[in-house]
């Protein structure tokens, strides 16, 4: 009893280095985030030697040329290889009822019924991302610069916001827009992707706090016969720490 006791909470002890070790080495790879924007594979092909003129002996016929196949040598433009970001372009999501969301040239305009509150609950939202306000009213909000970091970025950019409201009716309308957009020394107010993604980001963010009780909570669904048997399967172990929970048990019984 004992030297079985024994030999199951040393299973345990090496199952638990193991799995620690297997922390530690997830963690340190997870300090890189460039695969999250790089094309998978080498680009080895990026350094394949230029096409030569073909040379056509004298007296050789040749056949007409055509296009089907034709290999343009000119200098390309743009990022190649492992330069190329391949993450899609961030879209707006409005996670409530009765409210819609379009973005364009920098700008995301919201719509919604204003008993949602979305104005009201912008400052809020502003405060959990650690962005600041310097200015703002009924109408208006204006954000200090503020380092905003992503987990698929290796180097956080600076951001500043501003944000108009418009009443119509029982609606409001919400537009957001970047005021200033830089990583590092970099302006990148210029490129419409990383505005897209810092301004749609945002909206996304708020959308997120605003969103109702329902679609945070998913539903519990009742396991199966099948179910209950994989969930053994993928823990070998199960059985085992089921069995040394009994035997402690019984030890504490006996020993009462």
């Amino acid at each position: 009893m004992l030297n079985k006791t024994v030999l199951k909470c040393n299973a345990f002890k090496k199952i638990a280095i193991l799995s620690a070790f297997a922390s530690i080495f997830l963690v340190g790879c997870s300090s890189d985030q460039s695969y999250k924007r790089e094309v998978e594979g080498n680009d080895d092909y990026l350094n394949s030697p230029l096409l030569k003129a073909l040379v056509i002996p004298e007296g050789v016929s040749v056949p007409v040329e055509a296009g089907d196949f034709y290999v343009d040598n000119n200098d390309i433009e743009g990022a190649l290889g492992k330069q190329l970001d391949i993450r899609p372009p961030t879209v707006p999501i409005p996670t409530i009822d009765d409210a819609f969301v379009i973005y364009n040239n920098g700008t995301v305009t919201f719509n919604a019924p204003i008993s949602y509150g979305i104005w009201n609950n912008i400052p809020n939202s502003l405060a959990k991302q650690n962005i600041s306000i310097i200015t703002s009213d009924n109408n208006t909000i204006k954000t200090g610069n503020s380092i905003i970091a992503r987990g698929d970025e290796q180097q956080p950019v600076d951001a500043s916001y501003i944000f108009k409201r418009q009443i119509l009716g029982e609606t409001e309308t919400i537009t957001m827009v970047l005021d200033t957009l830089t990583r590092g020394n970099e302006n990148l107010m210029s490129q419409p992707i990383e505005v897209q993604r810092y301004v749609v980001g945002l909206f996304n963010q708020i959308m997120d706090d605003v969103a109702p009780e329902s679609l945070r909570t998913v539903p519990v669904k009742e396991k199966t016969d099948e179910d209950k048997k994989d969930d053994k399967e993928s823990d070998p172990n199960k059985t085992l720490k089921e069995d040394l929970k009994d035997e402690i048990r019984d030890s504490i019984r006996n020993d009462r």
